[in-house]
């Protein structure tokens, strides 16, 4: 009933890009799985991985399920000695709920289809896969058919299940009576709330959110989650992508003429996903970054939104929303080999390792050798900024 087909390098985004887009389209699937995110992680984020999207077909040859997925080298000094596989998008990216895309009443079985060539065709030592959803049909369908399956748990997403009305979100959280009296104080400085969608005003509002979120950052070192030259030439692509799609909504918070509170969101279906965020420390005082999300918040329940999703990660300020939090996994098969042994066993010694140094430095050296890399990667964003400045103004 299923036929399953590889497609791989980098012709492999544009030989099934039409196809990919309906299918993500009708399955419901998150956006970081759609072909124009994932492209753009490669080429930006991760050009050292080969793309194998792993394709599903009905008996008519129509697109019914996919696996994105590359592969990589692993090795001593240069020397490749076993291959790894791995969910495009993954780790570097911010990407939550990698997973096969199938329609809904036939992931089950796409799933179990397309474990079941990897794992009889071969060509790979260990299928390692991160930021999967817990209720993935990845799942069973590796329990049931690979021989060794590890499992353990990745990344916590709060969510927020929004009810009817705003007033009833609002006394679920803890914040509600700060919120209440901070956006009086916004509103009455002439607080004005503003949604960027078309593609014509998102690179302008990106950029407006870059400069909040690394103002917002810059004490600390520097962001995780925006952190070098190359996520930056990441986002100003997926943004114009995101608008085309319908799918972008930055919202800010200007106030005195300016912009001081900035969310990136991505809004598919009837979820909302808070991405990253960004504001002003000069008016931390003001909490412009808690009066634009509350202001988010009602906004998507007078949608008709179910879910507001902020995914991975549980600083306070999402916990004090959340009313669920969903789990994602990082799952990993191996096909019994001696080199799929030596993979696993070398990841543990590296990991052990650094666990060995941070337990051995005392923790200031620890925290100023993260702040000397934050400190570089910093620069370097500064170097992106001031080139980019440089090449509009000489054009």
């Amino acid at each position: 009933m299923i036929r399953v087909e590889e497609y791989r390098g980098v012709r492999a985004f544009d030989d099934l890009g039409a196809a990919w887009a309906r299918l993500h389209r009708d399955s419901g699937a998150a956006p970081f799985l759609a072909p124009f995110w994932l492209a753009a992680w490669h080429r930006h984020l991760a050009p050292h991985v080969r793309p194998r999207l792993v394709a599903a077909r009905d008996r008519a040859g129509e697109l019914v399920g996919l696996l994105p997925l590359f592969e990589e080298d692993v090795g001593i000094a240069g020397f490749p000695v076993g291959r790894r596989l791995g969910l495009l998008g993954e780790r570097t990216g911010g990407a939550d709920y990698l997973d096969v895309i199938a329609r809904p009443h036939r992931r089950g079985e796409v799933a179990e289809a397309i474990v079941d060539h990897l794992l009889r065709t071969g060509g790979f030592d260990l299928l390692d896969l991160s930021e999967v959803p817990a209720d993935s049909a990845l799942l069973p369908s590796l329990c049931r058919i690979a021989g060794e399956v590890e499992i353990a748990p990745r990344h916590v997403c709060p969510q927020v299940e929004l009810a009817e009305t705003w007033e009833a979100v609002l006394a679920r959280s803890r914040r509600a009576d700060n919120l209440r009296r901070r956006r009086r104080q916004a509103e009455a400085l002439g607080a004005i709330y503003r949604v960027v969608r078309e593609p014509a005003e998102a690179p302008a509002a990106f950029e407006r959110f870059l400069e909040l979120h690394e103002k917002r950052w810059e004490r600390a070192g520097g962001s995780d989650g925006i952190r070098s030259p190359a996520h930056v030439r990441f986002h100003r692509e997926v943004v114009v992508h995101l608008a085309q799609a319908g799918w972008l909504r930055f919202e800010e918070l200007w106030i005195g003429g300016a912009c001081r509170a900035s969310i990136y969101g991505i809004e598919t279906g009837s979820t909302y996903a808070f991405y990253q965020s960004g504001y002003d420390p000069a008016w931390a005082s003001r909490s412009v970054g808690l009066v634009l999300l509350g202001m988010s918040l009602e906004r998507a329940v007078r949608r008709g939104l179910e879910v507001y999703d902020f995914l991975h990660g549980v600083e306070s300020y999402k916990l004090d929303w959340a009313t669920r939090a969903r789990q994602t996994l990082r799952i990993r098969a191996s096909r019994g080999t001696a080199v799929a042994a030596w993979m696993r066993a070398r990841e543990e010694a590296e990991r052990r390792a650094r666990a060995w140094l941070r337990s051995a430095l005392p923790q200031s050296a620890v925290e100023r050798l993260r702040r000397q890399r934050k400190a570089r990667a910093a620069q370097a964003m500064a170097a992106e900024r001031t080139g980019r400045a440089g090449a509009v103004h000489g054009s």
